[in-house]
């Protein structure tokens, strides 16, 4: 992993910027959410303003619960922007929120209250990506899952790495993905090939 960290290094941008990186799944249950982690995990450390760790994954949160203290204290993680997602039918009862999880590592969670969202879309945000980028070093977008909703953000990012499961590797559903995402003007920044099997020498 900290050789990914430091191959995906020139991805970020110049003037002292922070860069916006997804690791999207190739298809699902690739392990995506752990290669994820433990990538902003490994990167927190050696960062300066901090990392944080995007959860897409609103209805479960999992990476804050498995991350953070029940009684960690949320911080807004609006960045004064315009959202990246939108509710309805009250999104004014749904916030985003960022809880420390470690030294420069912070978690998201989408908060809602209960029946207040019976639809959510992620949509392009320009704006909030550009301020997330003068406020921190490293944006870790956590995209789990094979679905479509979350293409409208590939565009803002720095580079998209695909996720693929070496049990079901499939090249037809890796360049699909890949041409899904060029199409919305993301860039694949590359591949993790997960669960990959030891090569054995011959003897």
């Amino acid at each position: 992993m900290r050789t990914l960290v430091d191959q995906l290094e020139p991805i970020a941008r110049p003037g002292g910027k922070g860069r916006v990186l997804m690791f999207l799944g190739a298809s699902r249950n690739a392990g995506t959410s752990t290669i994820a982690r433990e990538f902003a995990r490994t990167a927190a450390p050696r960062s300066r303003r901090g990392v944080w760790l995007f959860d897409m994954d609103f209805a479960r949160n999992g990476q804050a619960k498995a991350l953070c203290p029940p009684d960690s204290k949320a911080f807004d993680a609006s960045f004064g922007r315009p959202p990246f997602w939108y509710a309805q039918p009250d999104a004014s009862r749904a916030r985003l929120v960022a809880k420390p999880a470690g030294r420069h590592l912070y978690v998201t969670e989408f908060q809602r209250a209960r029946g207040a969202i019976e639809r959510l879309e992620f949509g392009h945000s320009p704006t909030y990506w550009k301020a997330v980028r003068g406020s921190i070093d490293l944006a870790v977008i956590d995209a789990p899952g094979a679905g479509r909703a979350i293409l409208p953000l590939v565009g803002d990012t720095d580079g998209v790495i695909l996720v693929a499961d070496d049990q079901h590797w499939s090249e037809r559903a890796i360049e699909a993905r890949r041409e899904a995402i060029e199409r919305r003007g993301g860039v694949v920044a590359g591949i993790v090939c997960n669960r990959a099997r030891p090569i054995r020498q011959a003897a």
